[in-house]
């Protein structure tokens, strides 16, 4: 039998997003392009046997309590969508639910 083999490229982020120093708190997820409302940007977390993984997505996103981005379970999987159209250079955020947010 002939086997075929698909060659996929791991990106750790989708290509219209960054990792740069965050106003918010340490590093963030930033927009290098313009990015429409309703666009999923892909998969914040895994949870796999109730221990809960992040992706580089999910390690890098702000808290905000006016988020412009959400995310959505499928499957045991956490998924990010934008909220509203995101400018280039703008900050992605969302409002944290797994973890709990202290004031300083």
């Amino acid at each position: 039998p002939h086997f075929y083999y698909i060659r996929t490229m791991y990106q750790a982020l989708p290509s219209r997003l960054h990792v740069k120093d965050s106003t918010v708190a340490g590093q963030g997820i930033f927009a290098k392009e313009e990015i429409p409302e309703g666009m999923v940007l892909g998969i914040s977390h895994i949870v796999v046997d109730e221990v809960i993984y992040r992706t580089p997505l999910g390690g890098f996103i702000n808290h905000s309590e006016t988020p412009n981005c959400v995310k959505w379970n499928e499957d045991d999987k956490w998924f990010v969508k934008t909220l509203k159209h995101i400018h280039i250079g703008e900050e992605l955020t969302l409002k944290y639910t797994f973890y709990q947010i202290s004031q300083l």
